[in-house]
């Protein structure tokens, strides 16, 4: 769930997990953010000139113990002429016994995370060929934690080893081409276990054979493509059983779950919630990506989870965890962010797409706090964007306010603006896109496919929205005199962004009747009139919580009185006075939004203030008071 930017960024760097919306999760998986931070990896160029094809992982693992070892089989392709070397990511932890390459033992070093290996020969452009890793070692020591050995059940004494190897990871327990430009095409695992345990893996279970009285090798076929750290293991004294969920067309899926045995009776009922929700899913945006093969959970020790490709880990059972890294299976497998600068790509949809599971399969007050919560998080950071420009740093790449929250609402906004209907149609281009499907993904397509669909220019919006920071604070002014409501819109921005441009939606309502209005403001002052046949008592911005933004409602027919402007109209001198109210600013705006007076009053005095005014043109203005927690908006002419 992250990214390099065409390079790789740096080897035996930071871990991350993909997690779900608890905060306490998703701290949970930085245990020591500095140990992250302080680790200088190298910029990589590995695998750069060859395509991997295929890699087959025969290891042999045993929770008891730390240490591993393993052959690993790549199948690939060199994409220069005269290909004579090929280098893997690994991590100096772990020891290199021997390189086969034609069958004979070829010259290699290891040094600083890489294995670059000699070939015996040239080997032509394009033309496939093979190589053979054999290693050994104990991984447990590298700074990412992606291969752990812990026993800390609660209920049991039973030792457990899993892999996470998100974002640099994979290095760290085998050799491989860490890139988020090359996906392998096809992988098995083969993995050695004692026997009472059973080894957790992505793709289907083609077989599980009896090596000796003591082990036995479970063997997992995946033939999607796969980015390198969603490749995963697990082995434990794992129960396992399964659930199917039937779709709209009458396929069917596997739901395999690996579990604890003590937990069984519990998890058994707990992963039920996933099959509703994938129903949803398929009916939103398609079908299950990997539906060849099954979906999954495995249990482990680590908060949260992570979404390995058809199986993943889960720290808890939680129906937002459950939501979240089964979305992941579309958004971040299926589709993959090319640059952890656009990790929202993943993480934004994740987050999103479970607020659409709770909004669709849970009360409605439950979705309403949920939604909340996310805008209150989105809002919580206003000095930084969506998009990341400093991916070594692992707490803002892997931010809950920036990436998961505030992403999912800018997925939010953009459904509000283009409708259900084409935002989905947009959606689902976006997963089948040929360039796009089981490949990367930058902001750039979602962006083209999305406008392709709905044939609006999004381009303001990801400025805004993605580039930009902040949000707008809106406050509205409102009076009605007969059958005519007057509303001012005022925006104020607390980041980089001047004006948020965004449809706004505003609830007028008695205790009998209501009414809902729509707004496009187009600048930061903007003001319109509407009939309405009831007298209104209430005005509620934005009751659908649509739009990431706070907001002040005002009837400035219970203020006006309090707030003195004359004469009306006003030639070279408005008077003005702040009695009742502990204004302490004010600003003179045009009908274009434009501010042409502003100053400050001695609000201790409660005086009137005469300002100057002759320096303006001849026109309707609007004078607004403000402080910190109340701004009032009256009218006036110049003439």
């Amino acid at each position: 769930m992250w990214k390099g930017i065409l390079f790789i960024i740096s080897l035996g760097l930071f871990q991350a997990n993909c997690f779900s919306q608890s905060e306490a999760e998703f701290k949970s998986k930085f245990r020591d953010l500095s140990t992250f931070k302080s680790s200088q990896g190298k910029k990589s160029l590995v695998g750069k000139d060859y395509d991997i094809l295929y890699h087959r992982l025969a290891l042999h693992i045993d929770p008891r113990q730390r240490h591993m070892s393993g052959k690993v089989t790549s199948y690939f392709k060199p994409l220069i002429p005269n290909f004579s070397r090929i280098s893997f990511d690994l991590s100096d932890s772990l020891n290199v016994d021997s390189v086969l390459f034609h069958s004979n033992k070829t010259t290699f070093t290891h040094a600083r995370n890489t294995l670059e290996i000699t070939l015996n020969g040239v080997i032509a452009m394009d033309k496939q060929d093979s190589i053979h890793v054999y290693y050994s070692g104990d991984p447990t020591g590298n700074p990412s934690r992606s291969y752990e050995r812990e026993s800390g059940r609660a209920n049991s004494s039973a030792p457990i080893i899993w892999t996470l190897s998100q974002p640099y990871g994979a290095m760290e327990w085998w050799p491989c081409k860490q890139s988020l430009y090359d996906k392998i095409d096809s992988l098995d695992m083969e993995i050695t276990v004692p026997k009472g345990n059973k080894a957790a893996g992505i793709g289907v279970l083609a077989s599980i054979q009896e090596i000796n009285d003591s082990t036995q090798t479970y063997f997992w076929r995946h033939r999607y493509p796969i980015t390198t750290y969603l490749v995963a293991t697990a082995v434990t004294n794992y129960d396992s059983f399964s659930d199917w969920v039937t779709f709209k067309n009458g396929d069917s899926l596997e739901i395999l779950n690996y579990v604890f045995p003590e937990n069984r009776i519990y998890m058994e009922e707990a992963v039920k919630k996933t099959i509703p929700i994938m129903q949803l899913f398929d009916s939103l945006i398609g079908t299950y990506p990997f539906i060849g093969e099954k979906y999954g959970h495995a249990e482990f020790l680590r908060g949260g989870g992570m979404e390995h490709q058809t199986m993943s880990f889960m720290g808890s059972w939680n129906f937002g965890l459950i939501a979240h890294e089964l979305a992941h299976q579309w958004f971040g497998n299926q589709v993959t962010c090319g640059s952890w600068s656009d990790l929202w790509l993943n993480e934004g949809f994740a987050t999103y797409f479970t607020l659409l599971a709770r909004e669709a399969l849970q009360d409605s007050i439950t979705w309403r706090n949920v939604q909340l919560g996310s805008q209150e998080r989105a809002m919580r950071e206003t000095d930084e964007s969506v998009f990341v420009i400093d991916t070594f740093d692992v707490s803002r790449l892997f931010s809950s306010h920036l990436t998961y929250n505030k992403g999912a609402q800018l997925l939010r906004m953009i459904q509000w603006q283009i409708g259900d209907s084409l935002f989905y149609r947009g959606l689902r281009n976006y997963l089948s896109s040929p360039n796009l499907n089981h490949g990367f993904a930058r902001t750039s397509d979602l962006k083209f496919h999305l406008e392709s669909t709905s044939s609006k220019d999004l381009s303001e919006f990801f400025d805004d929205w993605f580039y930009g920071t902040g949000n707008p604070h809106y406050t509205i002014n409102w009076s009605q005199k007969g059958k005519v409501i007057d509303i001012r819109v005022n925006q104020t921005t607390n980041g980089d962004v001047d004006f948020f441009e965004m449809p706004i939606q505003l609830r007028l309502r008695n205790t009998v009747n209501q009414k809902s209005i729509l707004l496009n403001p187009s600048s930061s002052s903007f003001g319109q009139s509407f009939e309405v046949d009831f007298a209104v008592d209430s005005v509620d911005f934005d009751p659908n919580l649509w739009v990431l933004a706070t907001s002040d409602v005002i009837h400035t027919d219970d203020v006006d009185k309090e707030v003195l402007i004359f004469p009306n109209p006003a030639t070279d001198y408005l008077t003005l006075s702040s009695f009742g109210y502990p204004f302490t600013t004010y600003r003179i705006v045009n009908v274009t939004g434009q501010t042409v007076v502003e100053g400050a009053f001695d609000v201790n005095q409660k005086i009137f203030k005469t300002i100057d005014i002759s320096g303006i043109t001849n026109g309707l203005y609007f004078i607004e008071f403000m402080d910190k927690e109340l701004s009032v908006v009256a009218r006036f002419i110049k003439k």
